[in-house]
């Protein structure tokens, strides 16, 4: 099925507490597939991903790696805005629930299949959740060939290898200077090892 029946598919899907709809988006033949979390309200304006002011970090680690967005395809473990009311009455993000990765789990397996070759760089808690297991702090800077998870009847059950390596969501960039430069040094690490294959 082509992927954009698939994201057809996914738009006509109802969710309660999450907003807009955000596909997947880049090279038509990546060098490398880079998976979020969810789009946010200015991604949502931009009907791109990384569109906010993570995505002036996200620039920042594809310079460390030498790519650039024309050279790989960015895409999400959930592809619309999950959103909370905060005590304040504000709209404001929320990670992606279980429930709602397993049942919109179809589109990333879809976006994924379309480049079965091409590495992975997983970003953040809730993509490493979402496609393998543990947390950032147990995998960043490795690169590791390994199954993971897709959707199949209704669960999440275990899918082809993949290489791929691990690494912070680009917001978390944002708040602390040390954590920029974990993950810059995470991703000299990666690079020849992710790459070399793709170059």
């Amino acid at each position: 099925m082509a992927l954009s029946q698939v994201y057809s598919d996914a738009q006509a899907l109802v969710f309660p507490d999450t907003t807009g709809f955000v596909p997947g988006t880049g090279a038509t033949h990546p060098r490398l597939v880079l998976v979020g979390e969810a789009p946010g309200e200015t991604e949502l304006t931009a009907g791109r991903p990384f569109t906010g002011r993570a995505g002036i970090k996200l620039d920042l680690m594809l310079q460390a790696l030498d790519l650039t967005r024309q050279e790989v395809f960015i895409t999400m473990a959930f592809h619309r805005r999950p959103t909370r009311r905060s005590p304040s009455g504000r709209c404001v993000n929320r990670p992606p629930t279980h429930q709602e990765m397993l049942a919109e789990g179809f589109l990333l397996d879809a976006e994924l299949d379309a480049h079965p070759d091409v590495p992975l760089l997983l970003m953040g808690n809730t993509a490493l959740w979402r496609l393998f297991h543990g947390t950032v702090r147990d995998w960043h800077g490795q690169v590791q060939t390994a199954s993971l998870s897709r959707v199949a009847a209704g669960a999440f059950v275990s899918g082809p290898r993949r290489r791929f390596g691990v690494t912070a969501h680009p917001a978390a960039l944002l708040y602390r200077r040390q954590t920029e430069q974990m993950v810059l040094a995470d991703l000299m690490r990666l690079k020849p090892l992710l790459l070399e294959a793709t170059t």
